[in-house]
């Protein structure tokens, strides 16, 4: 395929990271793009907030406000299949949140029933959830890699990218907003994989315009990608905060308990090796390769913690 062509590409949920992965894609000038959103109804009894107004519609940023924005029913598939037809949908990527992952079952029989549907991106984005499934888990790793079981049954090639924890949000999983200081589950030596947003949106535009979408380097791939591997240690020197071990039991502070417990969910995960992009959930090792997709984006440097201060 030569650079020249335009992919037609559709971008499901623009929330956090899709957002980062439109822009980059908008720059590439190498993409037709349209973004779908889930419709929105309004609950008759809710009329009354709204004093008769029309539901408030979701619209992009000011710079993307040029890309189409398509409201769609995420339960049917009929109707999903004809946006994807009509606009000769070749890659489908889903950014729905975890609430949100359910959907994505529906949206694959839509892009499987579309024919032009060639490649499907699932919502990943963070830690590795290849083999999550076999081993039973019961978490969202389980969630997302049972989901690619159904792309495998529909036989709809998949590219699942792997990036660690986002930097822009470390602050917030180490708690620092909570009690300014850097709070560790364990010893806080577990180094793991952080990339920042620009680069994952950038690195995600960069090889899906830049390679067919028939590539093997694509199709039914996992790309793990690491902008820097750092530990809790590390983060309290980058950001200037003491570190402070969390006491064996107790959760990591945060303003609700459900927060807490997300955070000391994903800290367990760090603490234990499996938020490095070349964690293997199958066989419960490292597999070494934590920014083995990097070298695809040549002569890009990748964004440290440092950085995004």
């Amino acid at each position: 395929m030569s650079s020249t062509s335009q992919k037609n590409i559709a971008i499901v949920g623009v929330g956090g990271i899709g957002t980062f992965i439109l822009r980059a894609l908008v720059a590439t000038k190498s993409a037709n793009v349209i973004v779908l959103t889930r419709s929105t109804t309004v609950h008759p009894h809710h009329h009354h907030l709204h004093h008769d107004a029309p539901p408030p519609r979701k619209t992009l940023p000011s710079d993307l406000s040029s890309v189409p924005l398509i409201e769609a029913d995420y339960t049917n598939v009929a109707a999903l299949s004809a946006i994807f037809k009509d606009h000769k949908i070749e890659i489908v990527i889903s950014t729905v949140p975890t609430e949100g992952l359910h959907a994505q079952y529906t949206l694959a029989d839509a892009a499987k029933a579309s024919g032009t549907v060639q490649l499907f991106v699932p919502s990943e984005w963070g830690l590795p959830s290849e083999g999550a499934k076999h081993h039973g888990e019961d978490n969202v790793f389980a969630i997302k890699d049972a989901f690619v079981g159904h792309l495998k049954t529909l036989g709809l090639p998949f590219t699942r990218f792997f990036t660690g924890f986002f930097i822009f949000y470390l602050p917030w999983l180490a708690g620092v907003e909570t009690n300014h200081v850097v709070n560790s589950l364990g010893k806080g030596e577990t180094a793991f994989s952080v990339t920042s947003q620009e680069d994952v949106g950038g690195f995600t535009a960069h090889v899906l315009t830049t390679l067919p979408s028939s590539s093997p380097l694509l199709k039914n791939q996992c790309l793990r990608i690491q902008g820097e591997r750092v530990t809790m240690h590390d983060l309290a020197r980058i950001y200037n905060k003491p570190l402070e071990l969390v006491p064996e039991g107790d959760e990591v502070p945060a303003k609700t308990p459900e927060e807490a417990g997300y955070k000391t969910f994903l800290q367990i995960e760090a603490d234990g090796g499996m938020a490095s992009s070349g964690w293997d959930r199958l066989t419960r090792t490292d597999r070494g390769d934590a920014d083995s997709a990097n070298h695809l984006w040549e002569g890009h440097v990748w964004k440290t913690v440092k950085d995004c201060l």
